[in-house]
């Protein structure tokens, strides 16, 4: 991804990530390469797209909210609203956004530090699982008991 790319990403991640209650660690970065890796496995339309919609999403302010500055050098409170203002206005510009939006969510809640703040361990119930599953094999089944 282009540099321009990133610094607009970066942006967007921190505008819509969510903040509070555990959720306030330091992992933009790795939901940035996370997207960046997810990007190859995008349809190409979609893959021509994101970089358009980002710049969109960056020189927008001035027509879309009145504001003379680029995206990325909003604060976070005015950039939160002005995306908030992207996806209520529906069109292509609320399609961008939910995709933006699903991008960055799907990427941080499959962070690990966010799955342990939340109590998930993917990793220890898999194991619960494998040995319930052995449990369940090695005990005898009620039909051979009928028999």
């Amino acid at each position: 991804m282009r540099a321009s790319s990133v610094r607009i990403l970066r942006a967007v991640v921190a505008a819509i990530r969510p903040r509070g209650h555990g959720f306030d660690q330091p992992i933009d970065d790795d939901v940035l390469a996370e997207i960046d890796g997810f990007m190859p496995h995008m349809p190409t339309p979609l893959r021509i797209g994101l970089p358009l919609g980002l710049r969109l999403v960056e020189f927008g302010p001035p027509l879309f909210a009145r504001r003379w500055q680029r995206f990325s050098t909003l604060p976070i409170a005015d950039a939160q609203r002005y995306l908030e203002g992207f996806q209520a206005a529906g069109g292509l510009r609320g399609a961008l956004m939910m995709g933006l939006r699903s991008l960055v969510f799907l990427a941080f809640y499959q962070h690990p530090q966010v799955l342990g703040s939340m109590g998930v361990d993917w990793e220890g119930r898999a194991r619960a699982m494998v040995r319930r599953r052995a449990e369940l094999l090695a005990a005898p089944s009620d039909d051979a008991v009928a028999r």
